[in-house]
């Protein structure tokens, strides 16, 4: 017998393609990009500390570019069902927490851009200008960065918290949306 349009109960409604790539290439750039910039703060100034730090730079400016396209495509996508075993009120809260996860993300790609003064080489082979020099704008934006990063840290640490949770303790399928 053939497939038919519903799932049957034991089926788990899983991501599309696109929304898979770029929850992952989000996922894996934020998680080095959190390792590095923390790391930068204990390597001395030289040729190791400019390189990672131009290299989170141009990793952060594909996400930069990647950003409006995956807020788009959230907006526009289908929605898969929830999966069976949450509540109401834990959809609600998981789909707040991927919003304000969407929010945190704007403000660390932003203020990154911003804080960096006069510029830098986005892997190594074309410059990118930034609008200030350092001073007091640079400053504001370094303080933005590093609480936009905590709190962001913060929250993808829920997140994983729920699919652990979801995964492991109260296995309802969870990861297998996403994987």
């Amino acid at each position: 017998m053939g497939r038919t349009k519903r799932k049957l109960a034991t089926e788990v409604a899983e991501y599309d393609v696109r929304t898979k790539i770029l929850h992952w290439v989000f996922a894996a750039g934020i998680l080095y990009a959190s390792a590095v910039g923390y790391a930068l703060h204990f390597i001395p100034p030289g040729r190791i500390h400019t390189g990672l730090s131009h290299l989170n730079m141009s990793l952060a400016s594909v996400l930069i570019l990647l950003f409006p396209f995956r807020v788009w495509w959230r907006i526009v996508r289908p929605e898969p069902a929830p999966p069976q075993g949450l509540s109401v009120g834990q959809v609600h809260a998981a789909r707040m927490i991927q919003t304000v996860i969407y929010a945190a993300i704007f403000a660390v790609l932003a203020s990154g851009y911003l804080m960096v003064p006069d510029g830098y080489w986005f892997f190594g082979f074309a410059w990118v200008p930034t609008p200030f020099a350092k001073g007091a704008a640079t400053d504001f934006f370094f303080m933005v960065h590093r609480i936009g990063c905590a709190a962001l840290v913060s929250l993808v640490g829920l997140h994983l918290g729920g699919v652990i949770l979801h995964t492991f303790v109260k296995p309802i399928g969870l990861l297998r949306r996403m994987a």
